[in-house]
């Protein structure tokens, strides 16, 4: 859609594109978590050398990032999802 055709929508009409695409946001952002089929109490590993070899858990999964805690402390780390290997 062009700025000219944007132009010519009412003001109901911009926000009805707006909430459709929001929705759509929404339903990608949703999908690409699944792809890695993470869940919150997961035993996952993180392909990063730091963490290299640690078996860790997942506390909180946001919109592009999981905090991660290591399963024998008391230390958690925030780690981007594309990281993350079952």
């Amino acid at each position: 859609m062009t700025q000219a055709q944007l132009n010519q929508l009412t003001l109901e009409q911009l926000r009805e594109l707006n909430e459709r695409v929001v929705k759509a946001i929404k339903s990608k952002r949703k999908q690409v978590i699944a792809e890695f089929e993470i869940k919150v109490g997961d035993k996952v590993k993180v392909n990063h050398p730091k963490l290299q070899g640690k078996s860790l858990i997942v506390r909180e999964i946001k919109r592009t990032t999981a905090t991660l805690q290591l399963e024998t402390g008391y230390f958690s780390y925030k780690v981007p999802i594309t990281m993350i290997e079952k």
